[in-house]
C-alpha cells in the first residue's frame, strides 16, 4: 500500500479494512511516499506487529513505491491496495481459498463497488473467464481494480514482472497486459473491495494515452498485428475526440480479431470486448457532431449494438 497524504479518514480506513481481515496470516506493507509530516506521524501510530512501515524521503510515481514494497515481500501471494480505498473483512481469506483450490490460477480480482455508494458496483464483474479478461486488456482497457488483485508472488519473481514508471499513471494496466499469457486470471463474482470512484483524477489524459501506447505495443509485438492499424484503433478507443478513418478503422477491427483467433482467442470473447470499448467511445462522447458519426458507423449490427441504445447514447451525450 503506497501511501502519499492520503486523507486522513480515507487511509485510517484503508488500513483498518486490511487488519480487520478474517484471514490474519498476512504482513502489510506500507510504502510512505514521501509523505507530510501529519501522514507520518498517522502511519507512525499503528501498533499492529503485521506492519511493515517504509519510508522514501521524497515522492516518487506509485511504481516505484508498490516497487520497494514488491522487494521485501516475503508472502506466497501478494495483495495490493491504494490508500483510500477499503478491503471488505472476507477479502483475503476468499482469494487465498480460490488460489489454494485452483493451482493453474496466477491472479484473482473480485468485484468491485463505490466506497461511498456501496450499492454501484463496477459492470465488469460478470466477465470471468480467463480468456475473457485477457480479451478486455487487449482491447478494452484496464478491467482489473488494482485494490481487488492478488497474484502469486513466484509468478512475478519467475517473469521479471514488476510496476513500470514510464507507464505511470497506467503502471497497473501494464502489469496486468506483461501477465496476459503467463498467469490465468479470474475475477470473483463477489464484492469484495470498494474504491473512490468519483475521485478527481487530472492525469485522466495522460493515462488513456500510456493505456493506448501499452496495447498497441502488446498487439504488435505478441500478436503480429501491424504497427499502424494497432495505432489506429488504439487511438480511437482510448483518445477521446481522435480523428478516424471509418474504412481504415474498420479494416483494423477485422483484422485484429482475426489475428487474436488465430493466436487461439475464441472470436466470442475478442467480439465482446471491443463491444464493450466500443460502448465506452459512445459514453464519453459528448459532442453532436461526434455522437452523428458514430451513430452512421455501420458496425452496430455486428457488434450488437442496439438501435435503442446508440439513440439513448445520441441523445443524452450528443446535446449535453
Amino acid at each position: 500500500m503506497p501511501v502519499y497524504n492520503t486523507r486522513q479518514d480515507w487511509l485510517d480506513l484503508a488500513i483498518g479494512s486490511i487488519l480487520g481481515q478474517t484471514f490474519r496470516d498476512f504482513e502489510l506493507i506500507i510504502i510512505d511516499n514521501g509523505s507530510d509530516e501529519a501522514t507520518q506521524r498517522q502511519l507512525r501510530a499503528y501498533r499492529d506487529p503485521r506492519i511493515i512501515l517504509l519510508r522514501l524521503e521524497k515522492n516518487m510515481e506509485a511504481a516505484i513505491a508498490r516497487n520497494e514494497g514488491l522487494k521485501i515481500a516475503r508472502g506466497e501471494y501478494v495483495a495490493f491496495m491504494d490508500s483510500d480505498d477499503i478491503s471488505l473483512p472476507k477479502r483475503f481469506e476468499k482469494q487465498v481459498e480460490y488460489l489454494e483450490s485452483h493451482p493453474d490460477i496466477g491472479l484473482v480480482a473480485t468485484r468491485v463497488g463505490d466506497a461511498v455508494h456501496p450499492w454501484k458496483v463496477e459492470r465488469w464483474g460478470e466477465r470471468s473467464h480467463p480468456r475473457q479478461i485477457e480479451c478486455d486488456l487487449l482491447l478494452a482497457g484496464n478491467v482489473l481494480c488494482i485494490s481487488s488483485v492478488m497474484v502469486r508472488r513466484e509468478i512475478l519473481r519467475r517473469e521479471g514482472i514488476e510496476f513500470r514508471g514510464d507507464c505511470f499513471p497506467a503502471e497497473d494496466y501494464k502489469m496486468w497486459v506483461e501477465l496476459v499469457g503467463k498467469a490465468k486470471m479470474v475475477r470473483m463474482d463477489e464484492v469484495l473491495a470498494r474504491y473512490r470512484g468519483r475521485k478527481p483524477n487530472p492525469k485522466r489524459e495522460k493515462q488513456e494515452e500510456i493505456t493506448a501506447r501499452i496495447r498497441t505495443e502488446a498487439l504488435t509485438g505478441r500478436f503480429g498485428i501491424k504497427k499502424e492499424e494497432a495505432e489506429e484503433l488504439a487511438s480511437f478507443l482510448h483518445v477521446p475526440g481522435v480523428a478516424f478513418d471509418e474504412e481504415h478503422l474498420i479494416a483494423a477491427m477485422n483484422r485484429t480479431v482475426e489475428q487474436l483467433e488465430a493466436a487461439g482467442y475464441e472470436r466470442k470473447y475478442t467480439e465482446s470486448a471491443l463491444r464493450w470499448a466500443i460502448r465506452k467511445v459512445y459514453y464519453r462522447t459528448k459532442t453532436w457532431e461526434g455522437q452523428v458519426r458514430l451513430m452512421c458507423m455501420p458496425w452496430g449490427k455486428e457488434m450488437r449494438l442496439g438501435r435503442v441504445w446508440r439513440l439513448w447514447c445520441f441523445v443524452t451525450r450528443g446535446i449535453l
